[in-house]
C-alpha cells in the first residue's frame, strides 16, 4: 500500500474523529434526562464508530514509515482505546432491561449485563461485524521491545538452566488438557524403522540377511520410481483438461511469500527511519543547548528569582519548593451550587453527615463523556489540522518519508531543553534557600538560647507528625527472609517449581466462531417463566476480552488514563470443558507478550506445604507480578473454584478437593490490598465448575471492607459449547489445519462439514479436536491420494452421548449476576429502592 493512501486513510480517520467529537459536545450540552434503551444505543454507536477509527488507525500505524507520523498516530490510538474501554462499561451499565428485572411500578432500575447485542445497531448503521474484528495494537510490542527482550531472555535463560535446552514449563497447555470426555481409539504406535521397537516385524529385520535386505530396498525404490512416475503423469493429465488446482495453490503460496517479504521490507524501512530519527534528535538536542540554552537559563532563572522576591515580601519567609509559582495561571476551583434549605445550619465549606432516607434516588444515564479524554482527543485533532493535514493532502503534499528536522526542533527539541534546563534552575535555586534557611535557623536558634537561660534543658513530648492508619503489611513480608528476599531470587524460585513461562504464538483474532449466538438447551422451557438468556456469541467473547485484558494492559499511557472503575484486574472464565479457556487465558499473554505465572493445582502439587508454605508462594507471585520490569503479567487459576470453597462446601462432598483452600485468604489480601490500579497484571481464574464455589467469594464487592472479605473477580464470562454454525467452522479448521501442519497443503477434503456438526451436537471444541487428531494420523494422510477422506471415519466417534451443561451453567450465571436476587425482589412486591431501616 503506498504512502499517499496510508495519509488519506489517516486523513479520513481524523475527519471521523472530529465528527464524533463534535456529535459527543453537542449531547453534553442537552440536559434532557434520557431512558435506558436510548442510552444504550447512543452508547453502542459511539462503539462502534469509535472501533472503527482505531483500527484504521492500527492500519495506518502498521503500514506508515515516516517515523514523527507514526508517534501522533500512536498518542491518537491511545485515547481512542481509553474512550472505547470507557465505552464498552456503560454499555454493561447500561445494559437493556430484560423481563427478569423489570419493576411492577414501571421504574428503570439500572441491572447491568456482561453480553451486548450490538445486532441491530451495525444494522442501522450498516456495518458488518467483521469491520469490528480487531488485533492487538502492534504498537503494543514496539514501546516495550527492548524490555520484554530482556525479560524474555532472562526468564528462558533460567529455564534452560534448571530444566535444559528441550523443556519449557506449561508450554503443553492446548485444547486438550481442558478435554475430559474425550474419545479413546487405539492407534498403533509408528517409528522410523516401520514398526514398533519391540514388535516381531521390529526383531525380523534384525535377524534378516544381506541378500535379503538388498532386495527389499531395490523393491522399495522401484515402488518409489514407478510411484512417483505415475504421479507427474497424473498431474500432467489434470493440467492439461484444466481440472488441477495446483497451479491455484502455488500461485497462493507464492502470493503469501510475496506479502510476507514486502512485510519485513517494510518493517526494515520503519526500524531504519526510526533509528535515523533518534540519532538526529540528539544531534539537534545538542545543537539548541549550544545556540539556545544560556537564554533559556536566564529567563527562567529571572522568572523564578522575581517570584522568591515576591513571595518572601508578601508571607516574610522563603519558599519550600515551586509548586505555588506553577498554580499563578491556574484558575480557581468553581464552588458547587448548593441549594440550601431555609433554616438549615449547612454552611459552605463545611460538611455534615445527612441522615440516609428510606427512598433512593434511582441513577440515570449520563451521555457526557470523560471531558480528560475528549479534551485530550481534541488537542490531538488540533495537532493533526495545524502539522500534518496539508503534508497528507492537498497539492503540496510532501511524499518524502523520512523525518522533518525543523518540527522535531520546533515541537520536541525545545520543550525537552526547556524541562531540563528548568530542573536544573530550580534545583540551584532550592539549595541555596535552603541554605538561607538553614543560616537564619542557627541565628534564631542563639538568640533564644541566651533569652531562655536554665530554661534551654527542657524537653517537651514531641508531636508525631502526620498522624494516620497505616497500610496493614502483607502476610508474607513477616515471615522470616521474605523481606531479604530479591525479586530476581523469587523469579527464580518460581521458575525452579515450574510455575512461569512465556507463551507464543496465539492470537484472539485466529480464535474460531461466529456473530451468531443461540438460546441454551433447557430441559423444558415452556414451564420456565423466567427470562433465559442467549449463549454468548463467539465476537461477543472475543470483545470483552480484547476491551477487558488487551487493550487495558497495553501500556502505562493507557492505565494512567482509564478510570478506576474501568479498571478490570480478575476475571473468571467459566463454561464446560474443552471449551477453549485454557487456551485463551495463554492467548491473552501471548497478545500481551505477558509472562505467564501458573498458579494452579496441577502445577503447584505438593510444594509449598503449609500455612507459611501458601502465604510464601503468594507473596513470590505477586512481588513478582508487581515488578514494571516484568510487565505485564497474568496470573493463571486453573480450577479455580478449588481455591474459592466456601465452608459449608468443604465438608459436603468427598469428591471436592479443600487442599488449595489455604490459599483462599491470602490470594484476596494480595489481590484487593497489594495490587493498585497503575499495575499491570491480571488474575484470570477458569473453572469448569463454577457452582462448587462460594458466589460470595467469587463475587468483587468493592473497596470497603477487609480485604479478605471484598471477594475476587471482578467480570465473569461464560464460554458455552460452540452451536451448530461454530461447530462446522470448527470441523474445517481442525482438519484442514492438521493437513497443513502435516505437510499436506495440497489435497483439500471435501466433507459434508453440516451433517458433522449435526451428529456432533453437544461436543465442546476440545473434542473435535482429539476426534480429528485421532482420526487424520500421519499414516491415514499418506493415503489420502488413494483414499479420499469421507465423513464416516468420524462418525464412530460420535455415537457417545454427552450430557448438556446449559442448566447447570445458567443456574450459577444467574447467581453470580444477581439475577436470582433482583427477580426475587421483582416478583415478591417489595420495592428494590427501598432499604430496610435500622
Amino acid at each position: 500500500m503506498s504512502s499517499e493512501s496510508i495519509d488519506l486513510l489517516w486523513d479520513e480517520s481524523i475527519n471521523t474523529l472530529t465528527a464524533l467529537l463534535q456529535e459527543e459536545e453537542e449531547t453534553s450540552i442537552r440536559l434532557k434526562p434520557v431512558s435506558i434503551k436510548d442510552a444504550q444505543n447512543y452508547f453502542a454507536k459511539l462503539y462502534v464508530r469509535y472501533s472503527i477509527v482505531l483500527n484504521i488507525l492500527g492500519y495506518c500505524y502498521d503500514y506508515s514509515i515516516q517515523p514523527q507520523k507514526r508517534l501522533d498516530i500512536k498518542s491518537t490510538m491511545e485515547y481512542v482505546i481509553c474512550r472505547v474501554i470507557n465505552l464498552r462499561h456503560l454499555l454493561v451499565k447500561w445494559a437493556p432491561l430484560n423481563p427478569d428485572v423489570l419493576s411492577k411500578d414501571g421504574s428503570q432500575i439500572p441491572f447491568s449485563w456482561e453480553y451486548v447485542d450490538l445486532s441491530e445497531v451495525l444494522k442501522e448503521l450498516r456495518i458488518s461485524p467483521s469491520q469490528l474484528e480487531m488485533a492487538t495494537p502492534s504498537y503494543f510490542a514496539d514501546i516495550a521491545e527492548k524490555d520484554l527482550r530482556l525479560r524474555n531472555s532472562l526468564v528462558e535463560t533460567k529455564i534452560r538452566e534448571i530444566f535444559g535446552n528441550d523443556f519449557s514449563p506449561g508450554e503443553n497447555l492446548k485444547w486438550e488438557n481442558e478435554t475430559k470426555e474425550t474419545p479413546t481409539a487405539v492407534e498403533t504406535p509408528s517409528c522410523a524403522s516401520g514398526g514398533a521397537p519391540n514388535s516381531p516385524e521390529h526383531s525380523l529385520q534384525n535377524q534378516m540377511s544381506p541378500e535379503d535386505a538388498a532386495t527389499i530396498v531395490q523393491a522399495s525404490f522401484r515402488a518409489y520410481i514407478c510411484k512417483k512416475n505415475a504421479l507427474q503423469h497424473r498431474i500432467w493429465t489434470e493440467n492439461f483438461v484444466g481440472m488441477s488446482n495446483l497451479n491455484n495453490i502455488s500461485k497462493l503460496s507464492q502470493l503469501e511469500n510475496d506479502l510476507a517479504d514486502i512485510q519485513d521490507k517494510r518493517k526494515q524501512e520503519q526500524s531504519y527511519c526510526r533509528q535515523s530519527y533518534t540519532r538526529d534528535l540528539h544531534d539537534l538536542k545538542d545543537v539548541v543547548i549550544q545556540e539556545e540554552g544560556f537564554r533559556m537559563r536566564m529567563e527562567l532563572r529571572e522568572e523564578r528569582i522575581k517570584w522568591i522576591t515576591d513571595h518572601v515580601i508578601s508571607r516574610q519567609s522563603l519558599p519550600d519548593s515551586f509548586q505555588e509559582f506553577y498554580l499563578i495561571d491556574s484558575y480557581p476551583k468553581e464552588e458547587a451550587n448548593i441549594n440550601i434549605p431555609a433554616g438549615s445550619t449547612l454552611r459552605p465549606g463545611k460538611t455534615t453527615k445527612v441522615k440516609s432516607t428510606e427512598i433512593q434516588e434511582i441513577e440515570t444515564p449520563k451521555l457526557a463523556g470523560p471531558q480528560s479524554i475528549l479534551s485530550s482527543l481534541q488537542d490531538i485533532v488540533d495537532t493533526y489540522e495545524q502539522k500534518w493535514r496539508w503534508r497528507n493532502v492537498g497539492p503540496d503534499r510532501i511524499k518524502s518519508q523520512y523525518h522533518d528536522s525543523e518540527m522535531a526542533k520546533e515541537l520536541i527539541i525545545r520543550d525537552e531543553v526547556r524541562n531540563e534546563l528548568t530542573k536544573e534552575v530550580e534545583e540551584k535555586l532550592l539549595q541555596s534557600i535552603l541554605k538561607l534557611k538553614e543560616m537564619q535557623f542557627t541565628s534564631d536558634k542563639k538568640s533564644k538560647s541566651k533569652k531562655s537561660g536554665k530554661g534551654n534543658g527542657k524537653t517537651g513530648k514531641s508531636k508525631r507528625l502526620g498522624g494516620g492508619k497505616k497500610d496493614k503489611p502483607l502476610p508474607g513480608a513477616k515471615l522470616p527472609g521474605m523481606k531479604e528476599m530479591r525479586v530476581e531470587d523469587m523469579l527464580h524460585t518460581l521458575i525452579q517449581h515450574g510455575i512461569v513461562h512465556i507463551p507464543k504464538g496465539h492470537k484472539i483474532i485466529d480464535w474460531v466462531g461466529t456473530f451468531q449466538s443461540v438460546k441454551p438447551i433447557i430441559s423444558d422451557v415452556n414451564s420456565m417463566e423466567r427470562w433465559i438468556p442467549d449463549n454468548p456469541s463467539a465476537f461477543q467473547l472475543k470483545k470483552s476480552l480484547m476491551d477487558y485484558c488487551v487493550l487495558s494492559l497495553g501500556t502505562e499511557t493507557i492505565k494512567s488514563h482509564i478510570g478506576e472503575k474501568e479498571n478490570v484486574r480478575s476475571i473468571m472464565l467459566y463454561g464446560p470443558s474443552g471449551c477453549g479457556k485454557t487456551l485463551m487465558a495463554q492467548t491473552l499473554a501471548s497478545e500481551l507478550g505477558a509472562l505467564f505465572i501458573n498458579f494452579s493445582s496441577s502445577t503447584i502439587g505438593n510444594a509449598f506445604g503449609g500455612k507459611e508454605g501458601a502465604t510464601k508462594l503468594c507473596h513470590m507471585v505477586f512481588t513478582v507480578a508487581k515488578e514494571k520490569a516484568y510487565a505485564p503479567v497474568v496470573v493463571y487459576l486453573d480450577d479455580c473454584h478449588e481455591f474459592f470453597l466456601g465452608k459449608q462446601k468443604r465438608g459436603s462432598s468427598q469428591s471436592v478437593t479443600t487442599e488449595m483452600t489455604r490459599f483462599q485468604k491470602d490470594l484476596l489480601i494480595y489481590k484487593n490490598q497489594f495490587l493498585t490500579k497503575d499495575d499491570r497484571v491480571l488474575v484470570i481464574g477458569c473453572t469448569s465448575m463454577p457452582e462448587r464455589g462460594d458466589a460470595k467469594l467469587f463475587k468483587w464487592k468493592g473497596t470497603g471492607g477487609k480485604p479478605e472479605k471484598q471477594g475476587f473477580f471482578e467480570k465473569f464470562l461464560y464460554f458455552p459449547k460452540a452451536h451448530h454454525t461454530d461447530r462446522a467452522i470448527i470441523w474445517k479448521y481442525f482438519i484442514e489445519k492438521k493437513l497443513y501442519r502435516l505437510g499436506n497443503r495440497e489435497t483439500v477434503p471435501r466433507l459434508d462439514y453440516q451433517s458433522l456438526a449435526f451428529m456432533s451436537d453437544g461436543f465442546s471444541a476440545g473434542v473435535i479436536n482429539s476426534i480429528v487428531d485421532m482420526v487424520l494420523t500421519g499414516k491415514r494422510i499418506n493415503k489420502m491420494n488413494e483414499e479420499p477422506l469421507s465423513e464416516q471415519e468420524f462418525v464412530g466417534f460420535l455415537e457417545k452421548k454427552l450430557v448438556p451443561d446449559d442448566e447447570r451453567m445458567l443456574a450459577f450465571t444467574r447467581s453470580i449476576t444477581r439475577l436470582d436476587s433482583r427477580w426475587k425482589e421483582c416478583n415478591e412486591g417489595s420495592d428494590p429502592k427501598k432499604k430496610k431501616a435500622k
